[in-house]
């Protein structure tokens, strides 16, 4: 089952197919996106009919590179007829991790931690963003609790398990952004 998956949440922007996967360092994510795809799809030896779906990274993260991410996604897929998923990137984080109990959590912006609970990869309760002073109690609040912590960056690469078992499960989920902070939300001047 060949699945594009496509991350444009953050500086990096990274596309995988099937054991591939390529990352540029791009300021326009719109305009390196497409040629991207194409120079995997020709890494991989694959055209765009053998794809069986589209992963993007529906957050979090920045906001224009979710909404970039999941336009493409959804406008391929509309062409190509194939499903469109919406792959939260916490819980690509916690799909990294082998343990039945996992705390999936990003870094932030100036440091903060944004960090979701998962058992046996369903989600459990409500994704949060921590302060980078909270965090460490945060986390060993969780390891108290038995979670394996899963942090780090995450790719689209780190998509594909999860997209795989989504499309596996025949149920799709609602194709949304998953933005963990509010629209209003402003960086702090200064």
């Amino acid at each position: 089952m060949n699945i594009l998956a496509v991350d444009a949440t953050g500086e990096i922007l990274s596309v995988a197919l099937a054991g591939f996967e390529l990352r540029r360092a791009a300021k326009k994510h719109d305009e390196a996106l497409l040629p991207l795809v194409e120079r995997l799809l020709k890494k991989a030896g694959a055209d765009w009919e053998d794809l069986a779906a589209i992963a993007a990274a529906s957050g979090p993260g920045r906001f224009t590179g979710i909404r970039i991410g999941m336009s493409f996604a959804a406008a391929a897929g509309y062409q190509l007829k194939i499903p469109a998923l919406a792959v939260s990137r916490l819980a690509a984080a916690a799909g990294r991790s082998k343990s039945n109990l996992v705390l999936g959590a990003l870094p932030g912006w100036k440091d903060e931690v944004y960090s979701q609970s998962y058992r046996k990869g369903k989600a459990q309760g409500e994704a949060a963003w921590t302060s980078p002073q909270d965090w460490p109690a945060f986390r060993d609040a969780a390891e108290t609790g038995g979670h394996e912590i899963s942090y780090g960056e995450t790719t689209a690469a780190d998509l594909l398990p999860v997209a795989r078992i989504l499309l596996a499960a025949g149920k799709l989920p609602p194709f949304k952004p998953f933005y963990l902070k509010p629209a209003s939300y402003e960086r702090p001047r200064g």
